[in-house]
């Protein structure tokens, strides 16, 4: 009986051992059988013990870090989304604004003075091209790059510190002085930039505002005649800034309701040509800006200082040019006036003035005289007026010789 008992035990013992011996083989067999499907290339997939997927620490680690850069990135798309499309074309508009801008005030520098480029009404306006600067000219010398969307830009030339008082504006330190900006109109607002970048956006009301005190429309522009109690105050308000009563003879005296422009000498020296800018303020003169004589360029010149002067009340001459050609007397012109026997003294010229070939005369009984020098000769004739002595260079020469010609 106990024999049995022993036998039975055995057996079983024998048994559970196989079974287990089963279990691992089958449990190592398709352990090998992943290697092997992996190592074909046909899975990489690894089967381990228990049903559980080989994931190292590193892994999981770096997957993390994964998904934290993944909401980072949607964080920011839904940033941009929600950003108004205007925002960022006003960006781009401002980067292009300052580009115009930068390329007008450095053709301005560079070409503007000899090309008489100034502030018409508020905007860079070429006086002797006859038309308003725009962004296609500026591609076509050479100072701004080509492919810019420039579709109704405007370029200004104003004085920044007057822009600076509109609500909206933000303009550059260094751009607070006379100098060029750039304009576009979008979403009912003007942007402005100039050389140095961003310079704001104003309303249209106070664009227009801003644009009207550049204005140069003040009144008909005529020349004064010597007969008007007008002419008299200007010169008495031109020896108070002299600081001396003295008598002149002037060339011309042009004006409009807000300007003067004086061209005049002193009686002990005709050469001495001077021309002196005058403001009308309430009916009283004042000069604000002398010596333009001096300007190789008055055009220019006197727009930086003045932008709302109206140049048409200078003269087409420029006396800076002539100024080393200007004579108080020129023998060869007297010896035609004796020659013609229109004088038998010279105490008879009250005044002269002269160039090396244009002369003219007034002697004391109130006549005119010019004189012209006609290949190596000079010859003299009478006129009946300033106007006339004018004609008569004119249609000799081509030039306006009105600076040595004595006002009626």
């Amino acid at each position: 009986m106990g024999n049995k008992r022993r036998r039975l035990f055995c057996l079983l013992l024998g048994f559970c051992i196989f079974m287990t011996s089963g279990c691992d083989f089958g449990s190592v067999e398709q352990t090998v059988s992943a290697q092997e499907e992996k190592e074909d290339g046909r899975t990489t997939e690894i089967i381990v013990p228990n049903g559980k997927e080989d994931t190292p620490e590193e892994e999981e680690e770096k997957t993390e870090e994964e998904k934290k850069e993944e909401k980072k990135t949607d964080t920011k798309k839904q940033i941009t989304q929600s950003k108004p499309f205007w925002q960022s074309e006003t960006s781009k508009q401002y980067e292009t604004l300052t580009a115009v801008a930068a390329a007008a005030q450095q053709d301005y520098r560079i070409n503007g003075p000899k090309r008489g480029w100034m502030s018409k009404n508020g905007k860079l306006y070429g006086y002797y091209d006859g038309c308003y600067i725009t962004p296609s000219m500026l591609v076509k010398e050479g100072y701004l790059e080509s492919g810019l969307d420039t579709a109704g830009y405007e370029i200004l030339l104003i004085d920044g510190s007057d822009l600076a008082q509109y609500s909206g504006a933000s303009v550059p330190s260094d751009s607070n002085t006379f100098c060029v900006f750039a304009a576009v109109k979008q979403n009912g607002k003007y942007l402005l930039a100039s050389a140095s970048g961003k310079a704001g956006q104003i309303s249209q009301e106070d664009y227009t505002s801003l644009l009207a005190k550049y204005n140069q429309s003040h009144g008909t522009v005529g020349r004064l005649s010597s007969a008007s109690a007008e002419y008299g105050r200007i010169l008495n308000y031109i020896c108070l800034y002299e600081g001396k009563f003295s008598d002149f003879f002037v060339r011309e005296i042009r004006k409009d309701n807000k300007y003067a422009v004086v061209v005049f000498s002193t009686t002990t020296n005709t050469a001495n040509i001077k021309q002196y800018i005058l403001k009308n303020d309430n009916g009283f003169w004042e000069v604000v800006y002398p010596n333009v004589q001096m300007d190789a360029y008055p055009i220019n010149a006197v727009n930086k200082l003045i932008p709302d002067f109206n140049v048409e009340l200078l003269p087409k001459y420029n006396l800076a040019a002539w100024k080393n050609y200007v004579k108080a007397e020129q023998g060869g012109a007297v010896a035609a006036m004796f020659s013609n026997y229109y004088i038998t003294s010279k105490s008879q010229i009250k005044y002269q003035c002269a160039t090396a070939n244009c002369a003219y005369f007034r002697l004391t009984d109130g006549s005119r005289y010019v004189a012209y020098m006609n290949g190596e000769y000079w010859t003299a004739a009478p006129v009946s007026s300033d106007i006339a002595a004018k004609n008569y260079f004119m249609e000799r020469t081509g030039v306006d010789y009105g600076f040595i010609i004595l006002d009626d």
